[in-house]
């Protein structure tokens, strides 16, 4: 099976393909393209019309030149996708990089039971039902912003425990590392959705590994090939880490391995 690669585009198959992956680095893109080759043939491909998106840059060029091929969107934030997928005229399914706040209340409890947690209010749509396992807390975000007035919430506050998921409503591009180091100061353990942020002072992350997010591709376009209908499969378990320096350090837990599995599978459901 030949792979024609351009700057931004792979054809996964021959010339008569309709399954196309778009934007991203490349080394993504192709072990994405090789994971697809690796399951179904290129007829098989070439029988589907499908674009897989890359990023949210690689969804927003694509629906600017191609108006029609349904997307199956990929490592995106679910804060961000409505706002994009909004300017695609064609279906987007999305298949988020960030796990779900139900998981990172989950680990916030199995690591700090009894301790109160919070969340800034934009975490999730005022329209959309609470969903199980967010804090009762929702703190106001600050007027003069996220990184000046993180610490004063916390002063005037009784909670333990922040989670901190990817919002760009809320958070700009440098918040997470000041917000991480505003709660660091004030012994606040943070909880967060993406693996990264876990360098920058987190306590412990939910997230998501690349094969689970190449995983859930496969599984999306096996569903569509088998019904007709493009579903977006999120992994169907979500990923567990620790900061082992930051719990021990400010809250004198030391977390074996074993431990750590048995948080990943409480946060799971057993």
């Amino acid at each position: 099976m030949a792979l024609v690669c351009c700057a931004t585009l792979i054809f996964v198959s021959s010339a008569s393909a309709d399954v196309t992956i778009h934007g991203g680095k490349a080394a993504y893109r192709e072990r994405l393209a090789a994971l697809l080759e690796e399951h179904w043939s290129a007829d098989q491909l070439g029988r589907v019309n499908l674009a897989i998106t890359v990023g949210l840059a690689g969804l927003a060029e694509f629906c600017e030149k191609d108006r029609e091929t349904p997307v199956l969107a990929t490592y995106l934030y679910q804060s961000r996708f409505a706002d994009i997928a909004a300017s695609c005229s064609q279906p987007v399914v999305p298949i988020f990089a960030d796990t779900p706040l139900s998981s990172m209340g989950r680990l916030a409890e199995a690591l700090f039971p009894g301790v109160e947690t919070a969340m800034l209010s934009g975490g999730f749509a005022k329209d959309q039902a609470k969903p199980e396992h967010v804090p009762h807390i929702l703190l106001p975000v600050p007027p003069e912003g996220v990184a000046k007035g993180l610490g004063r919430l916390i002063d005037e506050g009784r909670w333990g425990v922040l989670l901190l998921p990817l919002d760009s409503r809320i958070f700009k591009a440098t918040d997470y590392r000041l917000s991480l180091e505003t709660l660091f100061r004030h012994r606040k353990p943070a909880i967060v959705s993406i693996h990264s942020l876990l360098n920058q002072g987190a306590a412990a992350a939910t997230y998501y590994k690349p094969e689970q997010l190449e995983e859930a591709v496969v599984r999306s376009i096996e569903h569509l090939m088998q019904s007709g209908e493009l579903v977006g499969k999120q992994p169907d378990r979500v990923s567990v880490d620790i900061n082992k320096t930051v719990l021990r350090n400010l809250y004198g837990r030391v977390i074996t391995e074993e431990e750590l599995h048995a948080l990943e599978a409480e946060v799971n459901g057993g």
